[in-house]
């Protein structure tokens, strides 16, 4: 994986999600490059000064597209709106969640996200879906292309992002016929800083809200609704197809079969001992962030509650087709992990693609080397729906 800042993996595999999701190289450089200092040498660095890189970075181009806006020149708004979003997104991903910043910079995303989806044609629409008296937040990206009620999808995606990261894949869709509907589960997102649902290992009767959505839809084929999630959702969207059957296809980026397993390894548990972070594990985002997304004090409560965030009696319920793609160098998640889940899997109608060094793609997710993984996926949901 291209590490910009090298010897931090946590960084390092933010620039390439930014990325990814459809930053611009040239202006996270500019952004990043004062920061090379601030990374650290032990890979561990100054996230104070991240936050104001970032921070700067968005705030210039929500500037850029509130003058485009104002000059009625709308593709340019839509573009820096987006983007804007994004690097509010990063600016702050690594504050401490109870940070008075970190409220008023998401809020900020979530803006600057809303102004450049109205621009969009078809509009992104803004979706609330009421759950256990709260609401899940999402949003539904209609198809492009094709009449009548259309096939649709719900995307998600993994411990620390969020859907307006993910939507680059619902645009993906979009253009071959697929509507989409990106959702924040207990967590994750909006649905967890907004509405104050922590993670939760049963992501069904979440999934099966979204699918009651859905359905609820003239213009989606209640026949031909798929899932598909990544990282952390490798688990969510599995569990989710094996007990909510009205799945018809499911995709797995970046599979998990034993989500307390993977913590298991990035912690040090020691008889006698709190429970503490390993230094040298491979991770996404704080160990701040674990803890608030299952809303606990302690690294031991948080191993005690994910203890039920497996797929052990799960795969085997999967009856649907399933679909996972991996990474051979996935430094989070193994290969092994999902060879498991594969093999445990009750589906006769299931793939693993693997994306090898060689080839390219074989980090977490593809974030070395996005496509063709993205377009792959994309295709089979296609073919499958």
């Amino acid at each position: 994986m291209f590490q910009y800042f090298p010897g931090n993996y946590m960084w390092s595999l933010a620039v390439n999600r930014a990325l990814v999701s459809g930053g611009h190289l040239g202006e996270i450089h500019w952004a990043c490059e004062p920061l090379r200092e601030a990374s650290g040498p032990d890979g561990h660095g100054d996230n104070e000064a991240w936050h104001h890189a970032w921070l700067k970075l968005a705030r210039q181009l929500e500037g850029i597209a509130s003058e485009a806006a104002s000059a009625g020149h709308k593709v340019t708004a839509r573009d820096h709106y987006m983007r804007a979003a994004l690097y509010y997104q990063w600016a702050e991903a690594f504050l401490k969640p109870n940070d008075p910043r970190a409220k008023s910079t998401f809020a900020k995303h979530l803006e600057a996200f809303a102004l450049g989806a109205v621009r969009f044609a078809p509009q992104i629409q803004i979706i609330e879906i009421p759950f256990e008296g709260k609401v899940l937040h999402g949003y539904f990206v209609p198809a492009a292309t094709g009449d009548g009620p259309r096939p649709a999808v719900l995307l998600s995606d993994g411990l620390d992002g969020t859907k307006e990261e993910m939507v680059y894949v619902a645009l993906a869709l979009s253009q071959r016929g697929i509507s989409t509907l990106a959702i924040d589960h207990p967590g994750q997102g909006a649905t967890l800083r907004l509405s104050g649902l922590k993670a939760r290992h049963d992501s069904e009767v979440a999934a099966g809200a979204a699918v009651d959505y859905l359905v609820s839809r003239s213009d989606v084929d209640s026949e031909r609704i798929g899932i598909v999630a990544a990282s952390m959702g490798g688990y969510y969207a599995p569990r989710a197809a094996a007990y909510e059957k009205r799945f018809k296809a499911c995709v797995a980026w970046g599979a998990v079969y034993d989500y307390h397993s993977v913590w298991l390894r990035r912690f040090q548990v020691q008889p006698g001992k709190p429970v503490s972070l390993d230094v040298k594990a491979a991770l996404g985002t704080t160990g701040d962030h674990i803890l608030h997304i299952l809303g606990v004090n302690s690294f031991d409560e948080a191993l005690r509650a994910l203890e039920s965030f497996h797929l052990r009696e799960a795969a085997q319920d999967i009856h649907c087709d399933i679909l996972i793609v991996h990474g051979e160098d996935d430094k989070q998640t193994p290969l092994s992990d999902a060879q498991k889940l594969f093999d445990a899997i009750g589906s006769t109608k299931k793939t693993m693609r693997v994306f090898t060094r060689t080839e390219g793609g074989a980090a977490h997710v593809q974030l070395d080397r996005p496509e063709p993984a993205l377009s792959l996926l994309c295709d089979w949901l296609l073919d499958h729906l």
